[in-house]
């Protein structure tokens, strides 16, 4: 099957597959980010103690109310490297011995997972149903690409009403390695039967531009926050301002 044609703003590209990150590029991430960290830091004192609150906005890159580094740890970081970290927190403030120290870590999670409300937590972007649904209409291979896990992933699709018609989705759980090692670019294009430079990859941080770029596909950075256009410029092959530049005519 050959490559379909679909604009990216004002230029005509061919490819055969699209893949998009979720959080920050279908779904706002701040408010994402926002409310989940809420949950998870109540968690997390409740263990290592109310005193420890700058600390952990230390760690995750929380700058201040509703202010978040968006290439910190919240922003950037898998879920698996966040417990990570948060052990080490915990191993830090508390002395606790490190299998301890990671239980703990894995409970504060699985508590925020457990207490999250989806239709609080993810609020979509305009035109993210609108675009996949064209770009399946049109029969161009669409799916995605997250850092997110997979139940959860899945889930948000179920909100966007996309999730039956989705030719992939690709979580750290189905890889060695996550952004921005290419594997997940790897992993989608050997379930759809494609290489690489068929495949447009639409995210909105440097990980997104750096996974597509060393797997060798186009990367497309959709701009969110003051700055990121040039944060994104050095890896991206195209930016843009909003989903519903990418279109299946012009």
């Amino acid at each position: 099957m050959g490559g379909k044609s679909l604009w990216i703003g004002d230029t005509k590209v061919e490819a055969k597959a699209v893949g998009f990150d979720k959080d920050g590029t279908l779904f706002d991430a701040v408010a994402f980010w926002v409310y989940i960290d809420t949950l998870r830091k109540q968690q997390f004192l409740n263990l290592a103690g109310e005193e420890h609150e700058e600390q952990w906005e230390k760690l995750m890159g929380i700058r201040g109310a509703g202010e978040v580094d968006h290439n910190g740890v919240l922003a950037v970081a898998t879920t698996l490297e966040e417990i990570i970290l948060t052990a080490g927190a915990f191993y830090q403030l508390k002395g606790w011995p490190w299998t301890e120290c990671k239980a703990k870590a894995e409970s504060v999670f699985r508590l925020a997972d457990e207490n999250t409300m989806l239709d609080q937590a993810f609020q979509a972007k305009e035109g993210a149903s609108e675009v996949i649904r064209s770009l399946l209409d049109e029969g161009i291979r669409t799916g995605i690409l997250t850092s997110d896990k997979w139940t959860r992933a899945e889930q948000c699709m179920d909100l966007l009403g996309v999730k039956e018609r989705l030719d992939f989705l690709i979580t750290p759980e189905q890889v060695e390695k996550g952004k921005p090692s290419p594997d997940m670019v790897f992993k989608a294009c050997e379930q759809l039967g494609i290489s690489p430079h068929e495949l447009v990859v639409v995210g909105d941080s440097v990980v997104d531009m750096k996974m597509a770029k060393t797997a060798g596909s186009i990367a497309v950075g959709i701009v969110t926050y003051d700055g990121s256009r040039e944060v994104l410029s050095e890896d991206a092959d195209f930016l843009i301002d909003s989903l519903l530049e990418i279109r299946t005519s012009s």
